[in-house]
């Protein structure tokens, strides 16, 4: 199976992103430029790119930024969304944890870590949820607001090469095969 064959399968589709709850305007939108949508290598991996970088930051509008994002620097679109999911409760330590250290080297702090109290959320009360992970969020402090988007740039860096070299190297696979299928049929 080609790269882009395994893209276009791993890959929402704009029909499914029509049938999506708060996604049918960008369905429409994609529709009518495929140049967003196409599966080629630089496009996709860009796109997948974006959407990391933006997945790390913790915002409840990922996906939204993402296609906004990946639409204003020409990235494919669904590639940006789906990174976003790259972003999840199983991966959010070790990303704070690269961002806390990101930014602890950035902002030059340097001794022990200093642990936030446990983040208790009374949940029968939902207006207090806000300040309660406001005053979680500021006792792990700058190095952390700071890392988040040095950790994006990383981590967005880092898909970018790892998309677009294993992109290059399944077709470079592919091509050798061919070959070979073409050179025993001879």
């Amino acid at each position: 199976m080609t790269a882009s064959r395994l893209a276009r399968r791993l890959l929402p589709s704009p029909e499914t992103l029509e049938q999506t709850k708060g996604l049918k305007w960008l369905g429409h939108y994609l529709r009518e430029r495929p140049w967003l949508w196409v599966a080629h290598r630089r496009r996709v991996a860009l796109g997948a790119a974006l959407g990391l970088a933006v997945g790390v930051i913790p915002l409840p509008t990922q996906m939204l930024l993402a296609a906004a994002v990946a639409i204003l620097c020409r990235a494919n679109v669904a590639a940006a969304i789906a990174a976003t999911w790259l972003t999840n409760p199983l991966t959010l330590v070790p990303i704070w944890g690269l961002a806390i250290f990101l930014g602890r080297q950035v902002l030059g702090v340097h001794g022990p870590i200093s642990a936030p109290t446990e983040l208790a959320l009374n949940w029968s009360d939902p207006a207090s949820w806000w300040p309660a992970l406001s005053q979680w969020l500021s006792e792990l402090g700058a190095p952390l607001l700071v890392g988040l988007p040095c950790a994006g740039v990383v981590l967005g860096l880092s898909l970018y090469v790892i998309v677009y070299v294993g992109w290059w190297a399944v077709i470079r696979y592919e091509r050798r095969r061919r070959l070979r299928e073409r050179a025993l049929r001879a």
